[in-house]
Order: C-alpha cells, then structure tokens, then sequence
C-alpha cells in the first residue's frame, strides 16, 4: 500500500497526457493512451519535487477545480449581447488535467489537409471544445502559435443569429455565434469568442489519421486572469461534459454514446481514455443512474450512505443537492456535516489502535494541506477499506484510495467544502463506464454510470 503507487496512480488519470492510439468511427472507440505527468516526457513534468510536494499540488488542484466548478457567475449583455451561456471549463493550470494532441483544421502544405496539433485538457466538467486563436487580445500565454482559424481550409464561421448556433438564444460575439466561459473567483478567468465548424483530426495506430468534420469549435478570441507557468502547452479545452441531446460536447458530435477510463497502478504501464466502445457488462459490473443536478455540465449520482471497514455511518439524506462525480478533481471533497462524520468514524477505527490523530499542539510541521493526519507506528497495516453506497451499487474504495503514507505518519484524502464530489484518488482501480444509452428518462436519469473492479495497468 504504498504512497507513491496510489498517488502515481490518481496522477495518471487526473493530470496525464494523453496521446490518441486510435480513433476508428464504427463500434470501436476513440482510444486514448495516458501518460504519467511527472515523467520527465510528460508536458506536465514538475521537475524533481517532494512527496509532500505532490500532496500538497493535489489539494491545491482540488480547491482550483471546485472554484471553477461551483462559484461560477453568468456574465449579462457582455458585447452588447443577451446572455450567453457560462461553461464551466478547468482551464487554469495546475498539473492535473487529461490533455489530448488533436489536429484542428486543414492546411494544404501538409498531406491530405492535415491540422495543426494542439494539446487539449479533457475536461468532463465544460461542454465545449475550444481553443485559443490568432488574433485573440489579450491571449494567454501559449507555447506554440494560436490557431490560425482564417488559414484553415476547412474553417466555416457562423453568423450571429444563424438558426444552427449551438448556444442559448443565438448569442453573439461580434457577428458572430458566440460563446463565453467565466469560472473561479479572485479575480475570475474568462474567454469569449466566437463558435465555428472545423476539422479535429486524430492519429492512429496504423501510421495514417482519423478525421471528423464540420464540428463546432469554440474560437477563444479574449481570455482574462490566467495564471499559466511558463511555458504553457495548453491551447484550449475537450468538453466531455454532460448536454442532454445537443451538440457541443465532443462525444455527442462524434455519435458516441459512451465513454469510459480507467487508473492505472503504476507510473511505467500506460492505461486508456476511451470514447464510445460497447456497454460494459459482466458479473461484476455494477450500476448506478447518473442524473441531472444545479451544474448542468456535471454528473451527478444518488449518494445514500458511507461506510468505514463496513460500520454505516448513517448519513442518508445528508447529501442535500446530489453527489458528483469528477475525473478533474483529484481529491474527494464532502459537506461538512457529512465530513464531520466520516472524520470521526476515522478516528474511532484507529482509537483501537492506539493511535490518536495530531491536533495543533503535535502537528508536524511538514505535515500536507490535510485536516486528518496521524502518526504510523513502524509495521502497521491494518487500514480500514471506505464505501460509498450509491442506489443499487457500492463503491468500495481499498485503503490506496484512501490514505496518503509518507514516512512515519499517515493522512486521510477528503477534504470538507461546499459540495459533495468524488474524486478521482477515490476511483483508482476501478473501470468506470459513463453510458447514455442506458438510464430510465421518466425517472430523471440521463445514463448510468457502470464500474467494475479492474488491475488498470493490465490489459482489457
């Protein structure tokens, strides 16, 4: 159960580059293969830091995304328009997104039209795709030029008030469909542009591409507040985010109606990102409804109980306004009432230990950004598993999902806030299913979430 294997395994999913192995149109999916991003090959690759470095970037990652995610405000008659509609998009840069390479456009220098590569942070929070473009004032900080939309052969812009324009009441930006994208808080982070179709182009394991055409595309054209280190290699955003039947999240333009991932265990074996694929079935598959909560863009489940080492908690109907589930949050976060609870049953686990938790008086002082840590006495290995008791299914999370061991002491990986949202330290080793097929319309739901236990590292 050591620490750099769970956390290496939550980094591979949360903050990985993706490169894309296939993206074959038919009944198989869009394959893509992830990338550890502390290795030294990875665009996220932090340099020689500490474990109690990567901790601390995990919270800090955490608290970035519920800002982005919950304190979002909607921005009125911006450019002279009606309101447009505010995505929720994770575009500040913290080490911990999904990026995938994809070609936007077609440019005849290249062969067969091929688009210019840009990485692009996968995001199952926003509902657009977009990426930042030539001309933008002011522009945040990008490596590689912006994207040359007026060069690209297969560029179709779409006037303002065009019936075909995929954001609420044909907003504007100039004269142009439009879109804006206002998340976080202090000041901020914001970007307007103007929606267009484009080419995105992926490469494929048998030495050529597979393209998708006319899609909508989000041309980022005025970006504010962005804190990006240098230098920056993210040029914009994949939206996997949840729209009913409309068109803007990448797996409903491409005709999947699934996607799928999977944490791996070690930081040397790559694991998958796949979009589209068959339903998930067999014995051990389970099965929870996804549904529609306050945050339009998320997936939300029906969270009745938790357990520690299998005691009920007792908490049904403490989970006021639905429990998300994140893949851009590293770590789980529960309201306080709720972590209150969980923080003592903690405790009383380990009282039978003997082993107490630091509080303010004892707490070393390189101690993580975590509220409940307690010392590790030499040898012991008797931590407790933690479920999460969905309707009709229980996610039991092992200890390496749960607890953080550096040295001599260890820590507990929740966090108190102002939403109940499991993350992704708390999906390792389980393949989750998000499927749109299945799911009862009458009832609410929007699709199921399906999960099974799996070694990720291992073959399917």
């Amino acid at each position: 159960m050591a620490f750099m294997e769970t956390l290496l395994s939550l980094i591979s999913l949360l903050s990985s580059a993706l490169l894309l192995h296939a993206a074959i149109e038919g009944p198989k999916p869009i394959t893509l293969s992830l990338i550890h991003p502390f290795s030294p090959h990875s665009p996220f690759y932090p340099g020689n830091i500490t474990d109690i470095e990567k901790i601390d970037i995990l919270i800090q990652g955490t608290n970035i995304r519920i800002h982005h995610l919950f304190s979002t405000m909607r921005e009125r008659n911006w450019n002279g328009s009606s309101e447009v509609e505010d995505i929720a998009a994770t575009v500040q840069y913290t080490g911990l997104y999904f990026v995938t390479q994809v070609g936007i456009g077609s440019f005849s220098p290249f062969p067969s039209g091929k688009g210019l590569p840009y990485l692009l942070a996968i995001d199952t929070g926003s509902q657009l795709t977009w990426v930042q473009c030539e001309g933008c004032n002011p522009c945040f900080p990008l490596q590689q030029p912006n994207f040359p939309y007026n060069r690209s052969q297969s560029y179709k812009s779409i006037p303002c008030g065009d019936p075909t324009c995929p954001t609420p009441n044909q907003n504007c930006f100039q004269s142009f469909c439009g879109f804006m994208i206002r998340s976080g808080e202090d000041p901020p982070a914001s970007t307007a542009g103007a929606i267009i179709r484009e080419t995105l182009t992926f490469p494929s394991d048998f030495g050529g591409t597979e393209s998708y055409h006319n899609l909508f595309l989000g041309c980022g054209f005025q970006s504010y507040h962005y804190e990006f280190p240098q230098p920056n290699k993210i040029g914009g955003i994949l939206g996997l985010g949840f729209e009913g039947t409309r068109t803007l999240p990448f797996q409903n333009q491409v005709g999947k109606k699934r996607f799928s991932y999977c944490l791996l265990n070690s930081e040397n074996t790559n694991s998958q990102l796949y979009i589209g694929g068959a339903i998930m079935e067999g014995p051990q598959v389970l099965s929870t409804p996804l549904l529609k909560g306050s945050n339009e863009a998320l997936y939300y489940l029906d969270l009745q109980d938790i357990s520690i080492q299998n005691i009920r908690l007792r908490l049904q109907g403490s989970f006021s306004g639905g429990s998300v589930i994140d893949s851009g949050s590293p770590v789980t976060v529960l309201l306080p009432n709720v972590y209150a609870h969980v923080r003592i049953g903690f405790v009383q686990y380990f009282e039978q230990f003997h082993i107490q938790p630091y509080d303010s008086g004892s707490r070393p002082r390189d101690l993580p950004m975590l509220d409940l840590c307690f010392p590790n006495p030499s040898g012991f290995d008797r931590f407790p598993t933690m479920t999460f008791h969905f309707r009709g299914a229980d996610l039991v999370v092992h200890p390496d999902g749960i607890f953080a061991l550096v040295r001599n002491y260890f820590c507990v990986l929740l966090k108190s806030g102002p939403v109940t949202l499991i993350g992704a330290f708390q999906q390792t080793q389980y393949k989750f299913s998000y499927d749109f097929e299945l799911g009862d319309r009458r009832q609410g739901e929007i699709g199921a979430l399906r999960f099974v236990p799996q070694d990720c590292g291992s073959p399917d």
